[in-house]
């Protein structure tokens, strides 16, 4: 009896130590500044410094930054997370982007954002494209080949439809 009161409570030292290395879980709208100032985020600042994004990638993304903004449901805690929004704010710093073409927020470990709307994320990060508040795609969790490839791609498809709607 006393070795499994021994395991279970070194088990739960040793999960809250893990957890507690993480840094502290982020919730509700949070925006550039906040992940570049907070202590427990230092992962956001030198993954924006040591991304390098695609330049062609970057360039058509940069030609058509005024036609969308993002949404983007992230966890600090998760690790896919620490990858891909330091990576898209670096995309979409170089790109030109205006902070406010972006709306993010951090979500808990049961997907919980306070978000006034309900963006059906099931798992993070998640980036929304919106096109006049449609959306127009979305990248779940690791990007199939890059943050701006994909964010590309989804651009490219959405300027395809609406010159199909326009010949119509």
């Amino acid at each position: 009896m006393r070795l499994k009161t021994l395991l279970l409570g070194g088990g739960l030292l040793f999960s809250s130590l893990a957890w507690a290395q993480n840094g502290k879980v982020l919730k509700g709208k949070i925006d550039m500044k906040t992940l570049m100032n907070d202590t427990s985020t230092t992962w956001f600042y030198k993954g924006v410094n040591n991304y390098q994004p695609n330049d062609n990638m970057l360039n058509y993304i940069k030609s058509n930054r005024s036609n969308f903004n993002l949404v983007v449901v992230m966890g600090t805690w998760d690790e896919t997370s620490r990858e891909v929004v330091p990576a898209l704010y670096k995309i979409m710093i170089t790109g030109g982007s205006p902070e406010d073409q972006i709306l993010m927020f951090a979500a808990d470990q049961k997907l919980q954002t306070d978000s006034p709307v309900d963006y059906k994320v099931k798992k993070v990060p998640t980036i929304i494209v919106l096109k006049d508040g449609k959306e127009e795609g979305r990248i779940t969790g690791s990007p199939k080949e890059s943050v701006e490839a994909d964010l590309s791609r989804i651009l490219l498809s959405s300027s395809q439809k609406n010159k199909e709607k326009d010949k119509e």
